[in-house]
């Protein structure tokens, strides 16, 4: 009787129907602020003042990411250098289906990222043209 009942038991929870699109997707929407470290070589865009034919580090590179809109796993904002804000570039992304994985591009590289909590990610940016190569790490804190 006891395994008629724990079949039954069983049974009903695994019946129990999920609404579709019932998945919650991590809400990104707002401002994402940090700092980072770089390593470069040449001459890019960003960090112009870092522009060298030598191998470059350096910390403490302050950016904010907003995320302005999303629709599910999409979503589209800005990037913004904290020190040079007329540097920004337009960003789009999507979030990986274990809802921790962030996949994004500006208007000449690449990010890689995971969120942390719902309030912290970790991001790796790339970009490499003819006139040099860049990658960075960033964590961000959503404000």
């Amino acid at each position: 009787m006891k395994i008629w009942a724990s079949i039954l038991v069983l049974f009903a929870l695994l019946w129990v129907p999920v609404p579709a699109g019932a998945e919650e997707v991590p809400d990104l929407v707002g401002n994402w602020t940090g700092d980072g470290s770089v390593v470069r070589l040449g001459a890019l865009d960003h960090f112009p003042e870092m522009s060298s034919e030598n191998l470059t580090y350096r910390d403490g590179i302050a950016r904010t990411l907003i995320i302005e809109e999303q629709n599910g796993r999409r979503f589209a904002g800005m990037w913004i250098s904290n020190e040079n804000p007329e540097a920004s570039e337009a960003v789009l992304g999507v979030i990986g289906f274990d809802d921790q994985t962030i996949y994004m591009v500006d208007e000449d590289g690449h990010f890689d990222g995971k969120l942390i909590s719902a309030t912290e990610m970790e991001m790796v940016y790339r970009e490499v043209d003819p006139d040099g190569m860049i990658v960075a790490i960033s964590k961000y804190t959503k404000t």
